[in-house]
């Protein structure tokens, strides 16, 4: 069996596996360009071990702790987004529990603005650890046992749930290029073959946009030393931004440069919902060869409606559009609805949007850290603190063919609200 490292062995570990990580983006931020497919397979291998090795530090320090073992703060406290907020508003230094990751995440926003100086730039992915129990003085329980920086916001995204291509931390453009398919033909005998090789093109460039908002928080809230306020704190800033993301993914806006093209910029006009028209969604995707990998519908909330009282034939004996009890399935696919979805689509009547697709060809990727202007005077008369947030996002369809947008009208179907 393997000896079992020690701490410091392990810290030793974390801090060379940092450093290589950091020596990989940084070689690539250097020769303008983007990490390469073995690059970039090795980075996130280096994020899983600097992940596990955290975690096998916190259990050693526990343990330690139990033993009567003493740390200096620095090893004993968890970074708190809470905390560094308290000493940004107030002017002092931070902790070096949080100074270590602000320092860390801000170097990382560097590739995509030079903004923010003053500001706390956070990373999104950092996790800070939530220990399981009861606070005295409120009785309040928390059952988080590990708390990522902003966890509400991949699990609220419908797009993460189809299963869109997410990244995070990323650096410099993106590109995902396209190839065509191969080709063979049939020749004579002695005649000389033709060039079969496929063409491959540079492909969408994915840049990163900034997307901005506040929220206000009440400075009395923000001082209390409790866990669940760190959490509240976490979730405001996280649904700051993922309602807007989703809401620019599904958008009917014209184009504007600076802002991620909304999929409902263009789509077909389909009339009332049918079963008929369901089943030509698919056969449109089918047609374009795209009927493979995360498939599913997003729709209105709407349109889920209707389809749960619709049924599929006049005789009413194919059952209805979303049978099974309206359990998220259409079609024997995963049936995701939104809010975000577009309404008002047709130019004669209110029709709602729904998309069929290959949800691993839409990609939704994020630059740099999270950059917060800490803002104690605006709202000073009320006794509240306006946080001011900056992030950077690009978002898209990498192969458009693989999307197939229709609108529909809820036909005799009312929705109340």
């Amino acid at each position: 069996m393997a000896k079992e490292k020690s701490l410091a062995e392990l810290r030793a570990d974390k801090a060379e596996a940092v450093k290589r990580a950091k020596e990989i983006t940084e070689k690539a931020k250097a020769e303008k360009r983007t990490l390469n497919d073995e690059e970039m397979k090795e980075h996130n291998e280096l994020n899983v071990r600097i992940a596990e090795l955290s975690t096998d530090i916190l259990a050693h320090e526990e343990e330690n702790r139990g033993r009567g073992k003493t740390y200096t703060p620095s090893t004993q406290e968890k970074f708190s987004l809470r905390r560094a907020i308290v000493a940004q508003m107030k002017g002092v230094a931070q902790r070096d529990s949080e100074a270590a990751v602000i320092a860390e995440a801000a170097e990382a926003h560097r590739s995509v603005s030079a903004e923010g100086t003053g500001n706390l730039i956070v990373p999104f992915e950092v996790r800070a650890a939530l220990t399981a129990g009861t606070e005295a003085a409120t009785g309040v329980l928390i059952d988080e046992d590990q708390m990522e920086m902003l966890l509400p916001l991949g699990n609220n995204l419908v797009l993460a749930s189809a299963g869109a291509r997410i990244m995070t931390g990323l650096v410099g453009n993106l590109y995902w290029p396209k190839t065509t398919a191969a080709s063979v033909t049939w020749e004579g005998e002695n005649v000389a073959a033709k060039d079969g090789a496929p063409s491959i093109s540079k492909g969408t460039a994915f840049t990163p946009k900034r997307l901005t908002a506040y929220v206000d928080i009440s400075k009395q809230l923000l001082v209390q030393e409790n866990r669940s306020v760190e959490l509240l704190v976490r979730q405001l800033l996280a649904e700051a931004i993922a309602q807007k993301i989703e809401e620019t993914a599904f958008g009917k806006a014209v184009h504007a440069d600076g802002v991620p093209d909304g999929m409902f910029q263009t789509y077909t006009s389909m009339g009332d919902i049918s079963w008929a028209n369901v089943v030509a969604m698919e056969t449109a995707a089918d047609l374009k060869n795209a009927q493979f990998g995360n498939l599913a519908y997003i729709m209105h909330p709407a349109l889920v409606g209707a389809a749960k009282v619709k049924v599929k034939d006049a005789s009413g004996a194919g059952g209805f559009i979303i049978g099974d009890g309206g359990k998220g399935y259409l079609n024997g696919y995963n049936a995701f609805r939104t809010n975000n979805i577009p309404t008002e689509l047709a130019v004669t009547e209110d029709e709602y949007g729904i998309v069929f697709g290959n949800w691993a060809h839409y990609f939704l990727g994020q630059w740099g850290g999270m950059d917060i202007t800490v803002d104690p005077y605006t709202l000073a008369t009320t006794g509240m603190v306006r946080l001011t947030v900056n992030s950077y996002w690009d978002m898209g369809a990498i192969r458009t063919e693989s999307f197939t947008k229709y609108s529909f009208s809820l036909g005799s179907f009312i929705p109340t609200t």
